[in-house]
């Protein structure tokens, strides 16, 4: 990838520090009245429930970090069309487009990285494909985000309970149920350079109890950005999810095509890629203190390239990953105090191949390759602890044991303290350690896992009913680490502070600072922000008729990868959603613009042209 030299500034460093006083105005501003009863509370804020890694729902505040949730009523007043968008709003995680792929990263990690070193559950499905490590976040993401129940982001290292990968954090996506849609629901949009997306969505709840949800999309985009090359994707999502009392089925496919200009007019190169899983699990009461949860996933990834440079060349390449696993939990009570995970998985990667077709233009000579790489299985176990020690404070540790059959297997444990010393506050100390190893596009030559230490403090502060405040300061030290020229380990140490508020007349408000420094060993600064800061505002106007979404994006700049004198330049990006709800019976409307100002640093982030500025207008009716 290439970058222009040249740094500049998409927008004044004053935009940046306004954000600060909002922060400060925030925490003042109090309001004694009785809470709107349209309105979410922070109570119930505060008892939502997150899924962990033992499957048992539990409360935000008993997490073992401080965990960042996005619901579905969100999504939509803020007018998020991937879930890419919905992670760059959440606290320390910056995404970045890259032309054909979003990137992700946070807590001072680079977002070249695909994920970032971040796994990424879908209904309890890690959809990270195992041919990159690559979780997908934009048009490529196998799931449209009209079907999400929420997003939770929980940080700190997370192999303990969710396995190998989770070095920064993990990203779980709960999608609705059938009754969430409770009929038909057909949603149109358009947008942008030829930009159109079709949905419809049909649940029911069933008269057993069982909940069906069934969806289709299709996304299309077809026009010009700029001067500089045309942009043309194309995508095709299909979702499918049965949820009965004692067993849940989840299907996904996912299959989207996007051009990418060259430097050369004349040369071509389209990027596919295929995604496709389905996940059965079936969970029961054993005894009244002995629950079972047993899961069974299949699932395979396909990238391939198409490059034609006209009267020489027609170059082919696939890189194909399929997988199947399965997951036995035992969750016991038998200990006054104590809820105990104990569980068994299996992961096998049996098939890894890569492919290429080469056709000579001048000579017609058709050269085939087929590159397979060795299957890899891995087996683990692993314990986890909840233990109440008294109703305010209480202890979490486990661990968990992997072995593969290439030779590699290694330890990732992990405990934490959580004290209630007031009803309104909560303190939280971690430590751990993760593990990672490396996928076949980075090379089979590595002896150890990628591993990670991890130290983190964390406050949550209910200010009063209205007000809550979440911060934390972190430690990662990173060793061994894969895929990399320079010094491998590196020292991560941050700070991070955000504000939820919310006034009886319906005004939101959610407001966040990411302070991070990240360095190698050798003191050379990684290619990631050093401050991150994010202002949402969502507002009803026209007597609760229309709701206006606000938001706003800070990146501080960033060399373009560790030591380069060469950087990225700093960025504030302005997004504006108007959502006018039941504007007839079962209709609703929402006419987004993207980077209001047109900000976004076309000319540094990559040698390939940007979007810029985009409105989106979409449609959505539910025939009941």
């Amino acid at each position: 990838m290439t970058y222009k030299k040249k740094v500049r500034w998409c927008a004044n460093k004053r935009t940046f520090s306004l954000l600060l006083p909002l922060l400060v105005t925030s925490l003042m501003a109090q309001s004694d009245k009785s809470i709107d009863a349209t309105m979410i509370s922070l109570e119930e804020l505060v008892n939502t429930k997150f899924i962990p890694a033992s499957t048992i729902a539990n409360q935000i505040s008993n997490a073992s970090s401080a965990v960042s949730i996005v619901t579905s009523k969100e999504i939509k007043e803020y007018g998020y069309r991937t879930l890419g968008e919905i992670l760059a709003s959440m606290r320390g995680l910056h995404v970045l487009p890259y032309f054909s792929y979003t990137m992700l990263g946070g807590r001072g990690f680079p977002n070249r990285d695909y994920a970032g070193r971040i796994i990424l559950y879908i209904d309890g499905y890690q959809t990270n494909d195992s041919m990159f490590g690559q979780a997908y976040l934009g048009n490529d993401g196998i799931l449209d985000v009209a079907l999400i129940d929420r997003v939770e982001y929980i940080p700190g290292g997370g192999s303990t309970g969710y396995g190998d990968g989770a070095i920064i954090g993990v990203i779980n996506v709960i999608t609705k149920k059938g009754n969430d849609i409770g009929g038909t629901q057909v949603a149109l949009g358009f947008g942008s350079q030829h930009a159109r997306q079709q949905r419809i969505s049909v649940g029911e709840k069933l008269d057993n109890g069982a909940n069906v949800l069934l969806s289709a999309s299709s996304f299309g985009v077809n026009g010009t950005i700029e001067k500089d090359g045309d942009n043309d994707e194309k995508n095709k999502r299909f979702f499918t999810k049965y949820d009965s009392q004692n067993f849940y089925f989840v299907g996904a496919y996912a299959k989207r095509n996007i051009y990418q200009p060259t430097f050369d007019p004349s040369d071509s190169l389209f990027y596919g890629d295929e995604n496709a899983f389905i996940l059965l699990n079936y969970h029961t009461d054993i005894a009244s203190n002995l629950k079972l949860s047993t899961s069974f996933w299949q699932g395979h990834y396909i990238f391939s390239t198409d490059n034609l440079i006209p009267l020489v060349s027609h170059y082919d390449t696939e890189n194909i990953a399929r997988w199947h696993g399965g997951d036995v939990k035992l969750i016991g009570t038998w200990f006054d105090k104590h809820t105990i995970s104990l569980g068994a998985g299996y992961r096998n990667d049996y098939d890894w191949r890569a492919k290429d077709t080469y056709l000579d233009m001048t000579t017609n000579e058709v050269t085939n390759s087929e590159y397979p790489y060795q299957p890899r299985k891995t087996y683990s176990l692993y314990a986890y602890d909840d233990f109440v020690i008294l109703p305010s404070l209480s202890l979490n540790y486990g661990l968990r044991y992997e072995n593969s059959d290439n030779g590699l297997s290694y330890v990732s444990p992990r405990a934490s303290v959580i004290w209630k010393p007031l009803d309104t506050t909560v303190l939280k100390l971690s430590a751990g350690k993760s593990n990672r190893q490396a996928t076949p596009s980075e090379g089979d030559n590595y002896t150890k896992p990628e591993q990670t230490k991890t130290v983190e403090f964390a406050l949550e502060q209910q200010l009063d009913s209205h007000t809550k405040l979440v911060s934390s300061v972190y430690q990662y030290r990173m060793s061994d680490r894969i895929n990399t020229s320079y010094t491998p380990n590196i020292v991560v140490r941050g700070a991070e502070i955000e504000l939820y508020k919310h006034w009886d007349e319906g005004l939101l408000l959610r407001t966040s600072y990411a302070k991070q420094n990240a360095e190698t060993t050798d003191h050379l600064h990684l290619g990631s922000p050093s401050q991150i800061a994010k202002l949402n505002v969502s507002a009803p106007m026209f007597n609760q008729q229309l709701r206006i979404g606000t938001e706003v994006q800070y990146i501080d700049k960033f060399p373009i990868h560790a030591g380069a004198n060469e950087y990225i330049g700093s960025c504030t990006i302005v997004n504006l959603n108007l959502l006018a709800k039941k504007i007839a019976p079962h209709l609703d409307v929402n006419f987004l613009v993207h980077d209001m100002f047109n900000k976004s640093d076309k000319e540094i982030v990559t040698f390939l042209p940007q979007s810029g500025r985009t409105f989106w207008l979409q449609l959505e009716y539910t025939f009941k």
